[in-house]
């Protein structure tokens, strides 16, 4: 009779858990990053699937998931990390897989900007011509034929096996094929881009919330919101490790 009653309730245990998670079975433990603005055709591939979807405002993504926008089209990424990727139109993004060594993000063609929320926040992203790490930083990286790299604030580092360059706010740098980064150089006036200034991400700290970014004590996410053209400083706890 023990047995039979040890069993009834692991059976009930596991309904219970399974019960808990949202449909299909997703775990909140395992979200990469979760879409914050959507504008236009914008789509995601599931991890292992071959179909690409309609993207959603507030769809999580998950390990190995893939974001394409067509023509004209705009998407905003919160990552666990705690760093803002805006993605620009004709892109195709990809969130690193469940067995990436580290946090690896892969631009395989068009645009992303990117700012860090947080002084900790980093993102890495690789393209088919270098990786670039970010550090405490707004940049904007490009693929098409040349690679272009643009450091509006803090610092990148880009990397290929023919070589590397460290990137300062204000620098550019380029890669062509299999070359080397080009030296970093100071951009012109023209050469700043505005394409993200279109994403409007409205009250941002409740999506860090979502992603488990905040809770009862524990440290601070110092945050800087541009409002109306305006700067203004949030605070928002993070959970306790």
């Amino acid at each position: 009779m023990k047995t039979v009653i040890k069993a009834v309730l692991m059976s009930a245990a596991a309904f219970a858990a399974a019960a808990a998670l949202p449909a299909g079975g997703f775990c909140a433990e395992k979200i990469s990053a979760m879409v914050v603005f959507v504008s236009g055709d914008a789509q995601l591939k599931r991890a292992g699937g071959e179909a690409y979807a309609e993207l959603k405002l507030n769809d999580s993504l998950s390990p190995g998931d893939s974001v394409k926008t067509g023509a004209g089209a705009k998407v905003s990424l919160v990552t666990k990390g705690g760093a803002e990727v805006r993605i620009n139109e004709n892109s195709t993004f990809d969130v690193p897989g469940k067995s990436a060594l580290r946090e690896m993000y892969e631009l395989r063609v068009g645009q992303v900007w990117s700012r860090m929320l947080s002084r900790m926040a980093k993102l890495s992203v690789r393209t088919p011509s270098a990786v670039c790490a970010i550090r405490g930083t707004e940049a904007d990286i490009e693929q098409k034929e040349i690679m272009t790299v643009k450091v509006y604030e803090g610092h990148v580092d880009l990397e290929n096996p023919a070589g590397k360059q460290a990137l300062r706010a204000g620098q550019l740098s380029t890669v062509s094929g299999a070359g080397a980064p080009a030296a970093p150089r100071q951009m012109t006036a023209g050469e700043m881009g505005k394409w993200q200034e279109g994403i409007d991400v409205k009250d941002i700290g409740k999506y860090l919330e979502k992603m488990g970014l905040s809770a009862d004590g524990g440290k601070k996410l110092k945050l800087k919101v541009d409002k109306n053209g305006k700067a203004k400083d949030v605070e928002i706890k993070l959970k306790k490790k």
